[in-house]
């Protein structure tokens, strides 16, 4: 099963739920289409009627069609929670966070430097400012590059993983499972004999 950064893209529960419905739907559409006959058809030395085949499928393929939408909808809810957040995973597998330290260092360097410029204290050469606010500019600058740079590597694999990851929601675990039940239906419909039992 698909992973992105460690999250899996679609639950185990949908993924099995997926299983199901494509071999279910599967197995009606080759029975219909192949006209394969029913009328012999025992279990445990019992002679099963055509229609109640039909009738079993019907409500398997019905079922696994409505499992599937409500386990695939919360796990799409998820999904795009899971885009929304604000970490991101460097390429060990750690997150990173743009915290309210990263930032806070930030605001109090640039509020040094606004008082200097504010009080004409500003020097004219970047070497004459108190060493404690050049290591900070200097630790500051290099975190921001740093930062960027991550940030640019993160964007470059986040696209990719988009493109596949909403491949995977919307086409492999929704659009491909429903259409082949929608297809089984259709061909139970219209070629599956529904008559009520005898003692009915």
């Amino acid at each position: 099963m698909p992973k992105v950064s460690g999250k899996d893209i679609i639950s185990d529960t949908t993924e099995k739920v997926i299983r199901r419905t494509v071999v279910f739907s599967s197995i009606t559409a080759l029975v219909k289409l192949y006209n394969v006959p029913l009328n012999d058809l025992k279990l445990l030395g019992m002679e099963l009627p055509a229609a109640l085949f039909d009738v079993v499928l019907l409500a398997l393929v019905v079922y696994f069609t409505y499992s599937l939408i409500i386990n695939w909808a919360g796990d799409l809810l998820a999904f795009r929670l899971w885009y929304r957040d604000s970490s991101i995973w460097s390429q060990f597998g750690t997150q990173m966070k743009l915290d309210k330290r990263f930032i806070s260092g930030g605001i109090q360097l640039l509020l040094r430097l606004y008082h200097l410029e504010k009080n004409k204290e500003w020097p004219t050469d970047f070497n004459r400012l108190d060493e404690e606010t050049r290591e900070e500019y200097t630790s500051f600058k290099t975190n921001v590059e740093l930062y960027c740079t991550r940030l640019e590597n993160a964007g470059t694999k986040f696209s990719v993983l988009s493109c596949f990851g909403h491949y995977y929601v919307w086409i492999q675990s929704f659009l491909f499972p429903i259409g082949l039940s929608l297809v089984a239906l259709y061909l139970l419909m219209k070629y599956g004999s529904f008559t009520l039992p005898p003692n009915f």
